[in-house]
């Protein structure tokens, strides 16, 4: 099929459209969106489709909104070489005309021409393949399923193969599953049409032949079932008796039970009773022994604590002697040691005295040398304040002398200097002058000169008023400058500010050397320190004349070195010390010990007292004797107790396992339950014997017959359509299994074809896997291999048109339009190129209709023609 024209009026938001189309090539129909792109695809799908006076839905919506005019659709096509032009108005008007350009044959209209368009294309185009090459946009991209239908494509595929599919054309495989389809359904195989009402008819009558055998048979079951049910009362019967008997034996065992219960309780009250009385004799018992044990360690405890106290005492006498000895010896080194103290502080007290005289010099002489040097500071600091001159003074003179000399440059300039020599009178601006004196002027303003009847007017360049103003207002500024400085000249200034500059530099080498001479002093430190010093030279010349003077350092001169003394005497006390030391700790120790080990014997003995006056009460209250007696009598007792509970226990659970009160509950149980079911068994053999006598023959042998021969007639007929569905069955699965070898041999030449448009995208490396369907199972680029759905939406989308346009050139011919319907919205920008020389691929042997809101997706189409659409007032879509 090749389109050559479609054109539309009033198709919803379509106002009226027209697209002319060349038999082979691409066409980009281009335009914004709701223009109209997709009403284009949807407007031929309804020509072909539907009848115009159809009033289905979507043939409704195509209606324009607020307009009642006529939906029309027309288009120019040729199919199996004749060309025809085919227009349908829908809506309103309904009407349907077919023509034949560049033909003798009449034109039809209505049914007829639409029928003869329907059986044309059923007959000779491949209405899959349509549907398969177009991708609509409302529609997700899946792929072809290129071994369904699309005979044109299997027949390329044949040719491609070099054989033919042995299975024919698609009309033998659909009359074979047509006539399997009769009898069994296409997907599960199970019965249908004849065959599924044969098999009802079979069921029924079987279901037939069943109720009239069980209603003959219902007189022989009512019989069996009043003996079942007579059987049962008895065996009910039989078995209430037997379970009377063995409630009555349980009840019988529950009271005695009940009995050995009470003995039991009784015999462990009298066990506890036991046990409590044991548990008090022995208490006593253990008490009375510990008071014993207690008594007899505290008497050994005394003995040891006395006896060690004693030789304490003995231990106590010379430690205290040999104390009191180097207690006396320590007083006699204290008394040498504050003597050689006495003579070596005389001698520091006085070498201390010398050297303060020293210092108190030292000070002196710094602080005379300190108010010298602030004297000359104090000078030079009043000569730098009275020279001091601003920072940037000098400067500001020299920049206004320059101003100043560059005025009087200006003024000199601008004012023209006139001499008069010679002999006469001038008249100068009407004043007298004798040139004989000589006359020299600058003219700042306009002059007349007059020299006998000569008149001669000199007139001055420029504004000299306003240079003139310069000037003085430069030679202002300057004097006002020297002025401030107090000087006369810029040389003056500049002299005192060298001037400043070296008494600056004299102060500052001044001070540095106070502040070295200070250090980390002030004067004032200084002064309170040298009054310090006369302070302490005059306390320490007091008592050195109260003690007769200098007596005492000559003393220590003629007995020796003071220091060595004190040193012995320091050391010789430090072994005294010692020795005292060791003595006293030791006869401490020893008065330590011996009060320690007396008062714990007092102690021991206060205790041991104690004792012996509770075991004297404890025994007139109760002898020894008596208690183990007690104790001996009471542990009989209880075990006595302890086995008479024990026997009562074994009674107990003897009898409980024999008759345990669960089952006499569970037996009262199940009495109950099988007196109501005797007398229920009792009503239905009265229920089945009445049934008896209610059922007679009523024909029911008759009704047996009938049904009987019914169901062999039904047999007989589904067996024959059971032979008839297999063989058809077995027909089309051998058909079927045929037409997968071919497909296998379809594989190829398809294969080739994807490859080959599909390496211009992805290069020499791209490879994919085709299923026995001819989908794709997966993706392969170089090394790495893709299963189909897992690749990206824009994978899917090139390799879903590649598929597309590998079928257009494989059909060549014999195919249909390829429409791609907003396509590429997934791919990126690089791959768009690519893409586009696959679909140029298909311009030599079809026609590929691109529909597209954005022309730069398929700008890498060569040879490709451009039909723009404007916006419609109504939305498009």
């Amino acid at each position: 099929m090749i389109l050559h024209r479609l054109m539309l009026e009033d198709f919803r938001g379509v106002v009226r459209e027209e697209v002319d189309l060349e038999p082979r090539g691409v066409l980009v129909i281009e335009g914004p969106n709701e223009s109209g792109k997709t009403s284009l695809m949807d407007a031929l799908e309804m020509l072909l489709e539907h009848k115009a006076s159809s009033g289905r839905a979507e043939i409704k919506a195509a209606s324009p909104v607020g307009r009642d005019v006529p939906v029309v659709v027309e288009a120019e096509f040729t199919v199996d070489g004749q060309r025809m032009r085919y227009r349908k108005e829908f809506v309103r008007g309904k009407r349907t005309s077919l023509e034949f350009p560049g033909s003798t044959r009449s034109a039809l209209s209505g049914d007829d021409a639409h029928d003869h368009v329907r059986d044309l294309l059923d007959r000779q185009v491949d209405r899959s393949l349509w549907k398969a090459l177009r991708i609509a946009q409302d529609e997700p991209v899946g792929q072809v399923d290129a071994a369904k239908g699309m005979g044109s494509l299997r027949r390329a595929l044949d040719a491609a193969a070099g054989g033919e599919d042995p299975t024919g054309d698609d009309s033998l495989m659909d009359r074979v599953a047509e006539e399997r389809n009769r009898y069994l359904t296409a997907r599960r195989g199970e019965p249908t049409g004849e065959l599924a009402r044969s098999e009802t008819r079979l069921a029924e009558a079987r279901s037939a032949l069943s109720e009239a055998r069980a209603r003959h048979a219902e007189l022989d079951a009512a019989v069996s079932d009043h003996e079942a049910q007579a059987s049962v009362h008895r065996a009910r019967q039989e078995s209430l008796t037997a379970l009377r008997a063995e409630v009555d034996r349980l009840e019988a065992a529950g009271r005695v039970a009940d009995e050995l219960r009470r003995a039991r309780a009784a015999a462990d009250a009298e066990l506890d009773r036991a046990v409590a009385a044991h548990d008090a004799a022995s208490g006593a018992l253990r008490e009375r022994r510990a008071l014993v044990a207690r008594t007899e360690d505290e008497q050994r405890r005394h003995d040891d604590l006395s006896a060690a106290a004693a030789a304490a005492a003995e231990r106590m006498a010379p430690a205290q002697a040999r104390a009191d000895r180097t207690r006396a010896e320590l007083e006699a080194a204290e008394e040498r040691v504050s003597s050689a103290r006495a003579r070596l502080d005389a001698v520091r007290a006085d070498e201390e005295r010398a050297r303060r005289r020293a210092d108190l010099e030292g000070i002196e002489r710094l602080l005379r040398t300190l108010k010298t040097l602030g004297e000359e500071l104090r000078g030079k600091e009043a000569d730098l304040a009275a020279n001091a001159v601003p920072d940037g003074a000098v400067e500001a003179c020299r920049r206004a002398e320059d101003a100043l000399r560059q005025a009087v440059a200006r003024s000199a300039a601008s004012a023209p200097r006139v001499e008069i020599a010679g002999e006469g009178d001038v008249r100068v601006a009407g004043e007298r002058l004798d040139a004989g004196t000589g006359w020299t002027r600058d003219i700042v303003e306009e002059t007349v000169f007059e020299v006998g009847t000569v008149s001669l007017t000199v007139v001055p360049a420029g504004d000299t008023e306003a240079v003139r103003r310069e000037e003085n207002a430069a030679r202002a500024e300057r004097d006002r400058l020297l002025a401030d400085l107090g000087v006369d000249s810029v040389e003056e200034a500049d002299l005192r500010a060298r001037r400043a500059e070296g008494l600056r530099a004299e102060v500052a080498a001044l001070r540095r050397r106070r502040a070295d001479l200070l250090g980390a002093d002030t004067p004032e430190d200084l002064e309170d320190r040298r009054a310090d010093l006369r302070a302490l030279l005059a306390d320490a010349l007091e008592p050195a004349a109260e003690e007769g003077g200098g007596s005492t350092a000559a003393d220590a001169d003629g007995a020796g070195d003071p220091a060595e003394e004190a040193a012995d005497a320091e050391q010789a006390l430090a072994r005294c010390r010692a020795d005292d030391r060791a003595a006293d700790v030791e006869a401490a120790t020893l008065k330590t010990e011996h009060a320690t080990k007396a008062a714990l014997a007092a102690e021991a003995a206060g205790r041991l007292g104690e004792c012996r006056d509770a075991l004297s009460a404890a025994r007139e209250a109760v002898s020894d004797r008596d208690l183990e007696e007690a104790e001996a009598e009471t542990r009989a007792h209880a075990q006595a107790a302890r086995e008479k509970a024990q026997q009562a226990r074994a009674a107990l659970e003897d009898a409980l396992a024999d008759a345990p009160p669960d089952l006499l509950d569970n037996a009262r149980a199940s009495l109950a339950t099988l007196a109501a079911e005797e007398r229920d068994s009792a009503a239905a053999v009265a229920t089945a014997l009445g049934r008896v006598n209610a059922i007679g023959d009523q024909g029911r042998l008759e009704a047996v017959a009938t049904a009987e021969r019914e169901l062999d007639s039904a047999e007989r007929e589904n067996a024959a359509l059971w032979r008839r569905a297999r063989a058809a069955d077995l027909l089309h699965r051998t058909l079927v299994a045929r037409r997968s070898e071919a497909l296998l041999a379809y594989q190829e030449p398809f294969h080739r074809a994807v490859v080959e448009l599909g390496s211009l995208v992805y290069g020499r490396d791209f490879d994919v896997r085709l299923g026995e369907d001819l989908t794709i199972l997966s993706r392969r680029i170089g090394d790495v291999t893709v299963d189909y759905e897992s690749l990206s939406g824009g994978a899917r989308e090139q390799l879903a048109v590649i598929v597309r346009i590998a079928c257009a050139r494989l059909v060549g011919d014999d195919g249909v339009p390829v429409f791609l319907d907003d396509t590429m919205g997934y791919t990126d920008p690089s791959r768009r190129l690519t893409m586009g020389a696959v679909i140029a691929a298909a311009a030599a042997t079809s026609q590929v209709i691109v529909l597209t809101c954005d022309r730069a997706r398929f700008a890498g189409i060569g040879g490709v023609r451009t039909h723009v659409m404007q916006r419609s007032g109504a939305s498009a879509r």
